[in-house]
């Protein structure tokens, strides 16, 4: 099966799905650890499904995907392409990812329909029930996230995590991707260098 039985749960601290994608690599800034979670056209079958976003339901998309591997091997790659140019946009600032997540919210469209909703209050865009239905979405998720204020985007202060969030604490001094996470371990490892004599550089931060 495209997607197990088991079905992974995703990171859910970003504060909007786009950045929830780019937190699908685990210890992005440490090359040694780094685990990218979407290793599959099925996983990324699944992150939609987890965020409520996949067109056609899981069951008709992994179906579809078992007819024709080769397309879903390349859908995998171009989502994973996007997932970076997400991530090099919003905090790299980089004009080539902005460019990219563009050309792929504008094919999103041309793929698309323009629809009413169920309880005919509003209109939206509907991706077709196919292999590109997945990154159609994404790429919606990604423009509105890019289009959106990022005055509030951060990265984890953690060294290695590399996980992203919108610090929508009260006084914007979110520093930790979770306090119970990188957070924690990251006092821990403070409180263990103060008892060793080594003194850490001061930073005030409690995440």
């Amino acid at each position: 099966m495209v997607i197990p039985d088991s079905k992974p749960t995703f990171p859910d601290v970003g504060g909007h799905p786009a950045l929830d994608l780019v937190d699908t690599v685990h210890w992005r800034l440490d090359p040694r650890r780094s685990i990218d979670t979407l290793s599959s056209f099925g996983a990324v079958v699944a992150w939609c499904e987890q965020m409520g976003v996949l067109p056609g339901g899981a069951d008709e998309t992994s179906r579809l995907a078992e007819a024709a591997p080769d397309v879903a091997a390349r859908e995998h790659t171009a989502v994973l392409a996007l997932r970076e140019a997400v991530y090099e946009a919003a905090f790299a600032s980089s004009p080539r990812a902005a460019a990219h997540v563009a050309s792929e919210y504008v094919a999103a469209l041309e793929r698309a329909t323009f629809e009413r909703g169920s309880d005919r209050s509003s209109w939206s865009w509907r991706m077709p029930a196919d292999l590109s239905g997945p990154r159609g979405a994404i790429a919606l998720l990604a423009q509105e996230l890019l289009t959106s204020d990022l005055g509030a985007a951060r990265q984890c202060g953690d060294d290695a995590c590399g996980w992203v969030y919108l610090d929508t604490s009260p006084r914007h001094n979110r520093v930790w991707c979770t306090a119970a996470g990188c957070g924690n371990r990251n006092r821990v490892a403070r409180h263990q260098a103060k008892r060793r004599g080594v003194t850490p550089p001061p930073d005030g931060r409690d995440g």
